[in-house]
């Protein structure tokens, strides 16, 4: 086996889990694929960050040369990038050079497994925003249903859901903001549905699966938005722009840096992978804090030590976090619990929460509210006391990323 072959197979092996007995694991393998786990980015991210820019940059072409070849070079430029470079427009970046892959043409099955058919042609096909490629990915599954395990049939699901967006919409709303599209009614419509929003992860409970994010995990997000807009007031306040130096996040573990990640897509609406001065000021005019172009632009330039900055990188982003927190917990807790209670009752309703947490970010469906909301009310009497909510943010303190 040739050093490119060994490679080949490493890939593979690594999207197939097996168990002891080296029987493929469906569970594992679904939980894998799409978990959307901060620890899988990251091994990813170490292993074959790099090899994700030289397949994309058409460097791995001559591995089109063989079926398992593509199996493994689809992987690199289709399924990877969703995960390196997760909530930016970069996610994409691979789907061009994946179709190149379906284009040559070979016998998949006669020299795949049938679950590797599953990411060889079909998960490429349903990636594209084109209604031909989203008939031939159903098409070629229905072929290759009979021959898959149990587990595997929720692709049926998928496939057909993705041909139902496309065919409704030609293309997919929940990428809209990333190609600065607007979303149509049609479109909106269906991002409120999360069985529709494959850009969610796979949530496993009682023994069934769905498409959305575990309710403690949104509250975790939320909470570290608001801590590091606390940083952001604090600094920007107090004029601490003597002594910023250059970004460096090394001090961050890697499951703190892929967090902090997550909460910057809150702020980068467009996934740019930057920060823009319209993006920071939406994000703080969204949570109580209309600072003025004036003030938005002494805060990017505190944050990245720069004068006339424009954008902010996640690194100096990240540095946000370096500083610590002076004013009281009570207080800080009572601005957010006020924030989130609109009309003042001392109690925070589904639809108060829906608004502000839209607010903050647009991508939150309505059904992840409702089992925010959920999380949040432990007496279960529809909303959400003072109490309730000071609980909550305590008890996400002590799970602290």
């Amino acid at each position: 086996m040739t050093k490119d072959e060994q490679l080949q197979e490493d890939l593979v092996n690594f999207m197939f889990l097996r168990d002891v007995t080296g029987k493929l694991d469906p569970m594992a393998c679904l939980s894998l694929w799409f978990g959307k786990s901060h620890d899988t980015d990251n091994e990813i991210r170490k292993q074959y960050g790099e090899l994700v820019k030289q397949a994309i940059a058409g460097q791995l072409d001559d591995w089109m040369e063989t079926p398992r070849g593509c199996l493994a070079l689809m992987i690199l430029v289709d399924q990877f990038p969703r995960n390196l470079y997760r909530h930016t427009i970069h996610m994409y970046d691979g789907d061009q050079k994946a179709m190149e892959l379906v284009d040559r043409g070979y016998d998949w099955q006669a020299e795949l497994t049938t679950e590797e058919c599953l990411f060889m042609p079909c998960l490429i096909l349903t990636h594209q925003e084109n209604l031909d490629a989203q008939k031939h990915c159903v098409a070629y599954y229905e072929k290759i249903e009979p021959h898959l395990e149990s587990e595997f049939q929720i692709f049926r699901t998928i496939f057909e859901e993705h041909l139902k967006i496309i065919n409704i919409c030609s293309v997919f709303p929940h990428r809209d903001h990333y190609y600065g599209r607007e979303t149509s009614p049609a479109g909106r419509l269906l991002m409120e549905d999360s069985t529709l929003r494959f850009d969610l992860p796979l949530v496993a409970e009682n023994g069934s699966v769905r498409f959305g994010t575990d309710s403690n995990r949104l509250w975790q997000a939320t909470a570290h938005t608001f801590d590091v807009l606390d940083r952001l007031d604090s600094i920007a306040t107090q004029r601490q722009a003597d002594g910023r130096t250059a970004a460096n996040i090394d001090w961050m573990s890697d499951e703190q840096i892929a967090f902090c990640k997550d909460t910057f897509r809150k702020f980068d609406k467009d996934g740019s992978n930057s920060l823009s001065a319209v993006e920071l000021g939406s994000v703080l005019k969204a949570v109580g804090r209309p600072y003025s172009p004036e003030r938005i632009q002494e805060a990017m330039e505190i944050i990245t030590g720069r004068a006339n900055s424009n954008s902010i990188t996640f690194e100096e982003f990240a540095t946000l976090l370096e500083s610590d927190l002076t004013n009281d917990q009570d207080k800080r807790l009572l601005e957010r619990f006020k924030l989130f209670d609109l009309d003042n009752s001392g109690q925070i309703g589904l639809e108060e929460l829906r608004i502000c947490i839209r607010d903050l970010d647009a991508l939150v469906t309505n059904a992840e509210v409702e089992e925010m909301l959920k999380r949040a009310d432990t007496s279960a009497d529809g909303q959400v006391s003072y109490e309730e909510f000071v609980e909550l943010f305590h008890h996400l303190k002590a799970q602290k990323v």
